[in-house]
């Protein structure tokens, strides 16, 4: 007879508490969302953020707040959403250092693959090699040459020691066997000022802080690296028609605090797929180079786990550690 009692109170709370958290995610959101982009304002995750935001939060019925929060190489912002309720109202504007960031420092306050949890991936964000416009170096067979025959090799800028087009040029430099050496700036204005003024040879970066100066006639484009041709340059071969098939790209995607409820992921998902898909923004996004991808959190789940293993062997071979 205990037993029986013991089984009917279990049963019934068991019941309860599954209809409170069905109750709860039916009901989500019912107040306002928070972004947490790991950067100052003004960047291009913060200015996806806004955007995706913007649009969101008409989906959803509530506001949606962007909020900067820079620091360590995107660590301050990331630990916050690593340390929020599981509940679906604190996201993180996640990028490409959830994957770089394990192979440039020894520890982290956060483990990526267990505190976060992937709700979509938004975009891809190549990175290109430019030059000036008045460089004698017209194409990448003429870049491998110059290099050859370069007793010191060529120098290439770019945002900073350990970012993507810091790990795109030592990829390259591997698969192409050029030599080639690199000068770290902060950030992508300085590393763009270096290249235009002939401090650098060359640079690898994403082509929206480059593009004022590509518009002006100043730099150029020499290609992308990427698998396929970019709307935004359709004239710019791959570094894949050229013979070195390698990926590299700035990403960013929403990601939640680990344990958030499955029904909150998918909605999330459901809805930020399709802010992607409008016209308008996808459009304004074209125009700053910024195009969108979109991805179950599955698939997002696995895309960061894969890059994190290809930069961290890229990081290894070139010695580059988080300075």
């Amino acid at each position: 007879m205990k037993n029986k009692l013991h089984i009917a109170i279990f049963s019934l709370l068991y019941v309860t508490s599954a209809f409170n958290a069905f109750g709860q995610d039916a009901s989500y959101p019912n107040r306002s969302i928070k972004i947490i982009v790991p950067y100052a304002a003004g960047g291009g995750a913060d200015n996806v953020a806004r955007t995706i935001g913007q649009k969101l939060g008409s989906i959803l019925g509530q506001t949606v707040i962007v909020e900067n929060k820079p620091g360590a190489s995107t660590q301050t912002g990331t630990l916050a959403v690593a340390r929020a309720p599981a509940d679906g109202y604190t996201l993180l504007m996640g990028t490409a250092n959830l994957a770089t960031n394990p192979a440039l420092f020894e520890k982290l306050p956060y483990d990526t693959q267990k505190d976060l949890a992937p709700i979509t991936l938004i975009t891809k964000v190549p990175v290109y090699i430019f030059v000036t416009n008045n460089s004698n170096i017209k194409s990448i067979a003429e870049l491998l040459a110059k290099a050859k025959s370069t007793p010191d090799g060529l120098s290439y800028s770019t945002p900073g020691n350990g970012s993507i087009g810091h790990l795109a040029g030592e990829l390259f430099k591997s698969d192409s066997k050029s030599n080639l050496y690199h000068i770290p700036y902060k950030g992508s204005s300085e590393a763009t000022t270096a290249l235009i003024g002939g401090q650098v040879q060359l640079s690898f970066d994403n082509y929206g802080p480059v593009m004022a100066q590509v518009n002006a006639g100043n730099a150029v484009p020499l290609a992308i690296a990427m698998p396929n041709r970019a709307n935004i340059t359709p004239n710019v071969p791959t570094l894949k028609e050229l013979g070195y098939p390698m990926e590299a790209y700035s990403w960013w995607g929403i990601l939640a605090p680990a344990g958030t409820p499955t029904p909150i992921i998918n909605r999330l998902n459901s809805a930020i797929q399709t802010v992607i898909k409008m016209p308008d923004v996808r459009e304004g996004m074209q125009k700053q180079g910024v195009e969108f991808v979109g991805s179950t959190p599955t698939e997002f789940a696995e895309h960061i786990r894969l890059e994190t293993i290809k930069w961290s062997q890229v990081a290894k071979q070139a010695n580059i550690k988080a300075q």
